[in-house]
């Protein structure tokens, strides 16, 4: 994507997240929604591995749900939104924190700001459902080799882009076997490979459709290895069984709609041959 397409389209996506804010706020309340506490809130916590004290940079923060989870467990946390309103909203929820959490107003596509937070500032990166909602997300990955300390982690959630984009179909088949009918839930996808761009709805009823831009595992990857990044942490959760769930829960129960990853920066000398061709580095 051109750079003044990208240009473009962050400020349509900015006008488009301060008008959904609130709706959002209202719906995600101060802890988050139900598929964000029990997905997606433990395999973030279990692969940042907090520790007291520990500097943290919270990525397109929304109304800073996980931001004050994450200084609940002890850290000391730097979030920030591209969109004005869910920062005044996090703001709001967030006065127990003030002396934990700072929140401003920044936009995760322009490197040049994200650079200014500090030299090897923090310990770890989060970025909780947000990457799949960015036009692009080099300018991040080269700004966080830069603020994260050798060693530092970046943890981000993200919609499983096997099974979980606008081009799957959630499916459901009924069948008769030897005289019982049987139920069987499924994912249908069209295309996976090229990266593509659209607007969905990410809540019923939200005031604006959003855009989603859609990245292969090895697409999405690349951006981090090709500077230095390597993969040390991968979550996949499903839906838990629960009572009455929506047709959603019951596809993803065995099915991941979302996926959870951990890249870090290593300390010392690493592999030309691996950082310089955008291969896949895991350790």
């Amino acid at each position: 994507m051109a750079s003044h397409d990208t240009e473009n389209i962050n400020v349509e996506v900015r006008k488009i997240w301060n008008a959904n804010a609130a709706f959002w706020d209202e719906r995600m309340g101060s802890q988050g929604n139900e598929f964000h506490r029990l997905l997606i809130e433990p395999a973030q916590e279990k692969l940042l591995e907090l520790k007291p004290g520990d500097q943290i940079l919270d990525i397109a923060c929304g109304n800073g749900q996980f931001a004050r989870r994450m200084a609940k467990l002890g850290a000391q946390v730097l979030a920030f939104d591209l969109a004005e309103s869910f920062i005044a909203i996090a703001r709001e929820r967030s006065k127990e924190f003030g002396d934990r959490i700072h929140y401003c107003v920044l936009d995760a596509a322009d490197r040049g700001q994200l650079e200014e937070l500090g030299d090897k500032r923090f310990d770890g990166a989060v970025c909780t459902m947000a990457l799949m909602d960015m036009a692009a997300i080099e300018p991040l990955a080269i700004a966080l080799k830069k603020v994260l300390k050798a060693g530092g982690r970046f943890v981000f959630s993200i919609l499983h882009p096997c099974f979980n984009s606008g081009r799957t179909r959630r499916v459901i088949e009924e069948e008769d076997r030897d005289g019982e009918l049987t139920s069987t839930c499924s994912v249908m996808t069209s295309q996976y490979s090229t990266p593509f761009t659209l607007k969905g709805i990410g809540m019923a009823d939200q005031p604006e459709v959003q855009y989603y831009f859609h990245r292969s595992l090895s697409v999405l990857f690349r951006q981090f290895f090709i500077h230095g990044f390597v993969l040390n942490g991968l979550e996949e959760p499903v839906c838990p069984e629960m009572r009455e769930k929506s047709f959603f829960w019951k596809v993803h129960a065995e099915i991941p709609p979302a996926l959870v990853a951990r890249m870090i920066l290593p300390g010392g000398f690493f592999p030309e041959e691996l950082t310089g061709r955008g291969q896949c580095a895991i350790i």
